[in-house]
């Protein structure tokens, strides 16, 4: 099974009230109106333009055609490699692209990535590129009804281009997509039918110097009420500055201003070094879908300040509507155990100003707007939902040192014998778990503890796990280890060369000919299929799960001996568990919960997340979670959430409705699959976050605009959904208690007005009497 991030670590280790959603809307059956009058609303710098199936295949699909990448898959090394080989496609190369049409994973471009030559994947080998002899432009294009591309492409430059065309959608009820830089796994940021806005172009600030000392800078004042509400909030958490970074950044573009062009010149111009929590790719959006799916930092410090939506201090965004508003929090209440205060009141002001030139803003308190339900569900309810985020206040740090720790056989490994690779194997998941989670219990500080990451750690010690530390932890880390177990086979190595992620991030990424000098790197590389999904491989008649699994911090603390056992087998004898691309969680994100954001409880609280590629072992793993018997099924009354949105894919295999540790099987039909399976949005959100957004999404955008296909507005209504179970329940006992020696597979079957001939018998009173 391919290594889910191993791209990224290639430099390492070398209360709502619910309302039914009407149907979205889509351009392609109106006829009503003209595009000229969205053109004639945009400024002179804005681009629009009717999306073409050409442009698309040029743009987006010929760059991964007929290239020699070098084995194993990495940037292409002339002096190791073929002199004819490529650098794989960078998507610096794609979302810059005119037609504003392009997804990281080219498959990304029809309905739930999948589509043309290839179809749906069938392997864990998904091609990174193809043959155009093979597989020409005319395989890629034809089948035009599965494309999932949008009908135009808005590409605005403020926030007043913006609001114009939302506008302009709103009063035509044409449905909307957003887009900054394409990196949806689940293909979100494009929809058939809609108008797309592509914020490649929209305003930057961070790019221009847009960090505010809150204690320091004597202009405060003069910067606008939103850098002080920040700078207010921020300094009640106890926090020095705040950094303003626009909807359509990239976190390449947010994390060179903070730690190069800021941080190089502290000491000297700047009084402070500082740090901001992240997304590993360059060319992840820092304001858009990475925030609105949680925001992990595997690689910048989330185990020790909390995800993405903890660092936000106040939001500026476009509704539905149109209207611009900015919000945040103006009061909060310090709680034991909370690293940061609970937010117990959110304002909101509305724009009355110029929304074409910033200095003309006019921001009035207004009392209209369901402010404190936007700051719970932008924060985490799903990107493209509740409306378009123009900018994001971000909370700074202290600046802490970087180091990049790597897990590695030394010579002495192959030399083994297999008792003693088992004792090593077991060892190591232990020592691992203890330190990130059992700290204490090995003689580290929760602190060091806390200070160590990844995205790519993992079980098999052998196959480089490594991890990201601050505060001096590798040190820590490594010595831990040494005190804990005693062998040769494996060593620890500690590269403190590099002041930030940031410098090492770009310096990796000059080792790529299709990445701009002086940008960060942006792996996992793009490539014809999303990084995840779920699919029957046909070559070995299995169900392959490549996706991640939430592993709940309570379950691995207490019940730690029988998880290193379950994790032993699974990985190293029966090789149906991922061997490394972990990705750690825990350590400080439960306590930076501020009490008001949609992220579910399965995530707050979980430890890790890694593939576990079998459906079988998935249930297992579920069984130890809910405290079941093998065998035995389990379903409670409100699911608390199962997968992780940042990293997913569209065929997830969510759990039963009748059974949460069994998964949905792919092969079922998408009308069984919704009769059977939660929806990947309750899976994503938990019964009562989802009904929470369904709410909020419903009285923001009454029209269901904003309806892309992992979106709130386009989940099943719970509401509905409950009446329905509760009545087919009510009908059931009767039945049972009327015909108390039938056994049908459906109760709803019995009595429902048509003769089915398998409960046509005196048991089943002849069909609840239909057949009579």
């Amino acid at each position: 099974m391919a290594n889910l991030f191993s791209g990224i670590f290639i430099f390492i280790a070398s209360s709502a009230i619910i309302a039914a959603e009407p149907e979205a809307p889509s351009s392609s059956t109106s006829t009503s109106f003209s595009w000229d009058d969205l053109k004639s609303s945009l400024s002179n710098d804005a681009t629009f333009q009717v999306s073409n199936v050409d442009d698309w295949f040029d743009q987006c699909i010929a760059p991964f055609a007929d290239l020699n990448l070098p084995i194993p898959f990495g940037p292409c090394d002339k002096s190791i490699s073929d002199s004819d080989c490529d650098d794989p496609v960078s998507n610096y190369q794609l979302y810059p692209q005119p037609s504003g049409l392009c997804m990281a994973a080219a498959n990304c471009g029809y309905k739930k990535c999948e589509g043309g030559p290839f179809g749906k994947q069938t392997s864990s080998a998904g091609p990174a590129i193809f043959n155009s002899t093979q597989f020409p432009k005319e395989q890629w294009t034809e089948d035009d009804t599965n494309l999932d591309l949008p009908d135009v492409v808005v590409h605005p430059i403020h926030v007043g281009d913006l609001s114009a065309a939302v506008k302009f959608a709103s009063e035509h009820k044409i449905g909307v997509s957003v887009k900054t830089s394409g990196h949806s796994y689940t293909g979100s940021s494009t929809k058939k039918g809609t108008l797309l806005l592509n914020l490649s172009k929209l305003q930057k600030y961070s790019p221009f110097g847009s960090i505010v000392e809150c204690q320091v800078d004597p202009n405060i004042e003069e910067k606008g009420g939103a850098f002080q509400d920040a700078c207010n909030y921020a300094i009640g958490r106890n926090k020095p500055a705040v950094l303003r970074v626009g909807g359509g950044e990239l976190w390449d573009e947010a994390l060179r201003a903070v730690f190069i062009d800021w941080n190089e010149n502290a000491n000297e111009n700047n009084s402070q070094k500082y740090h901001v929590v992240s997304g590993a790719a360059g060319t992840v959006s820092a304001a858009g879908g990475w925030l609105a799916s949680g925001g992990l930092s595997g690689t910048n410090g989330m185990r020790m300040f909390g995800l993405g939506i903890d660092q936000v201090l106040h939001i500026e965004m476009v509704l539905p509507s149109g209207k611009h508003v900015r919000f945040g929090p103006t009061e909060w209440e310090k709680q034991p155990g909370k690293m940061y205060a609970v937010t117990t009141k959110v304002t909101g002001y509305c724009n009355e100003g110029d929304l074409s030139d910033e200095d003309l803003w006019d921001w009035q308190e207004c009392e209209d707007i369901d402010f404190a339900g936007l700051w719970y569900a932008v924060r985490g309810g799903g990107g493209g939902t509740y409306g378009v985020i123009t900018s994001i206040y971000y909370q700074l740090h202290h600046f802490t040192k970087y180091e990049s720790v790597v897990c590695l056989p030394t010579e002495n490994f192959t030399s083994q014998s297999a008792e003693e690779l088992e004792e090593l194997g077991k060892k190591w998941i232990e020592f691992f778990l203890r330190f990130l989670y059992l700290p204490e219990s090995i003689g580290v500080t929760e602190f060091a503890s806390n200070s160590c990451g990844s995205p790519n750690g993992g079980f098999n010690p052998a196959t480089g796990p490594s991890f990201v530390c601050n505060n001096n932890a590798g040190g820590i880390l490594k010595g831990a280890w040494e005190r804990f177990y005693s062998t040769d086979a494996v060593d620890i190595s500690i590269d403190g060369s590099w002041p930030s992620y940031a410098h090492h991030s770009v310096f990796f990424g000059g080792t790529s000919s299709n990445i701009p000098e002086g940008r960060a790197y942006d792996g996992p590389q793009p490539g014809i299929y999303s990084s995840f999904d779920t699919f029957f491989d046909a070559s070995t008649q299995d169900v392959v799960a490549d996706e991640y699994m939430v592993f709940p911090t309570d379950t691995i603390v207490n019940k730690l001996d029988l998880m290193i056992e379950m994790f032993y087998e699974c990985v190293f004898i029966h090789e149906t568990c991922a061997p490394g691309g972990m990705y750690l969680l825990g350590g400080n994100i439960a306590s930076a919960d501020d009490g008001m954001n949609a992220l579910s409880t399965s995530r707050r609280h979980s430890a890790f997340k890694f593939a576990v590629y079998s459906l079988e072992w998935r249930t297992k793993f579920k069984q130890i979670f809910y405290g079941v018997e093998s065998g035995k099924p389990f379903a409670g009354k409100s699911f608390p959430g199962e997968l992780c949105h940042n990293h997913v894919s569209p065929n997830f295999p969510t759990a039963l409705k009748d059974d949460w540790t069994q998964g949905c099987d792919p092969r079922w039909s998408e009308e069984m699959r919704k009769e059977k399976c939660l929806s990947f949005h309750e899976a994503a959100w938990g019964t009562e976050g989802l009904m929470k957004l369904q709410g909020i999404h419903a009285a923001v955008d009454p029209d269901n605009l904003f309806n892309c296909w992992d979106c709130v507005g386009n989940a099943p209504d719970l509401k509905k959904e409950k009446k329905d179970k509760k009545k087919k329940d009510k009908k059931k006992k009767k039945m049972m208690k009327k015909y108390p020696n039938c056994n049908p597979d459906d109760w709803t079957m019995v009595g429902d007005g048509y003769c089915d001939s398998v409960y046509n018998n005196t048991e089943c009173g002849f069909d609840g009497g239909d057949c009579l």
